[in-house]
């Protein structure tokens, strides 16, 4: 499946629907798109942008349908893999300032 790898408010283009409500009617921004898993992109907005806020969570997994089997536990694997990759990116970049609270979560993760 194609994922975006960068969903986020700031991606999502949306527009007020015949009921009143919002729907998403584009995305931008695909630069890191890649082949994955479709939990992967769940995963990464999650602990990016919606940062375990049940009530935006629910919602984004209601307007994705079906996830298949083993779900929650793909979409923790998928996280405790995009903080890792975040505390790769930081180290090679010296901002070790970050460390310490990123190792502190990929602690409790994997709990």
């Amino acid at each position: 499946m194609l994922c975006h790898n960068d969903f986020h408010e700031g991606n999502i283009l949306v527009r007020r629907d015949d009921q009143g409500g919002w729907q998403v009617c584009g995305v931008i921004d695909v630069e890191n798109a890649i082949a994955a898993d479709p939990l992967a992109d769940l995963a990464k907005t999650d602990r990016y942008s919606i940062r375990g806020h049940r009530a935006k969570l629910d919602g984004l997994l209601a307007g994705y349908g079906p996830r298949g089997a083993a779900a929650a536990e793909r979409m923790d694997l998928y996280g405790l893999y995009h903080a890792l990759e975040l505390w790769d990116w930081f180290a090679s970049t010296d901002q070790t300032d970050r460390l310490t609270g990123l190792t502190s979560d990929m602690r409790e993760m994997v709990r």
